[in-house]
């Protein structure tokens, strides 16, 4: 059996005002309006939610960037300051030994018969020690001394390595002395390591 559904015939009413047709005209803006709302629903919300995310993660990396640049900073600052206060070490450091300037110096306090120099060895990875022995004549221990407290104002870092031997020969003594110069293993990097800053 076959059940016949009635027809509805469904008219829309037509009202003008000035010619335009009032009704479709609401139909089309309601129906632009949906579009319109779909649109910025599947379209523009996705990206303005991709776009939120993104503005997020990059101000989460621009903290992270600023709190690394101002410790960075900060850092640089005390190394600077360090250097500063260090410049003087820091030029000896990089001063190679010279013989014949040491024995212009050291003839204040002795007469240097020779200077021999013996091994060079790495020093805490960035230095290098190198040792000299030096045979020379004082008149008295006092011009010892004050070589060894002199030597703090030379141009090159030079500890002394005791013992010394001391060893009298008429009216003077004769010492056999160590010591040890330091300078920096690698002094070209450290200058462009300085020219980068």
């Amino acid at each position: 059996m076959k059940i016949k559904l009635p027809k509805i015939n469904f008219k829309i009413p037509k009202i003008t005002i000035f010619g335009i047709d009032v009704i479709k005209n609401f139909l089309f803006f309601t129906l632009y309006l949906i579009i319109t709302l779909l649109s910025i629903a599947f379209i523009i919300a996705p990206a303005i939610k991709k776009f939120k995310k993104s503005k997020q993660h990059f101000y989460e990396i621009k903290s992270e960037f600023l709190s690394i640049k101002n410790h960075y900073n900060s850092e640089l600052e005390k190394l600077n300051n360090l250097k500063k206060q260090n410049k003087v070490i820091i030029l000896k450091l990089r001063r190679d030994f010279d013989i014949k300037n040491f024995k212009i110096f050291a003839s204040q306090f002795m007469k240097i018969l020779n200077i021999k120099k013996d091994k060079t060895d790495i020093y805490k990875n960035g230095f290098v020690k190198t040792i000299y022995y030096i045979n020379a004549f004082i008149k008295s221990p006092k011009n010892f001394y004050d070589f060894v407290d002199a030597l703090k104002k030379y141009k090159n870092v030079i500890k002394v390595y005791f013992p010394i031997d001391f060893e009298k020969e008429k009216d003077k003594i004769k010492i056999t002395l160590k010591i040890e110069h330091y300078r920096l293993k690698d002094k070209n990097a450290l200058k462009a390591e300085e020219k980068a800053h």
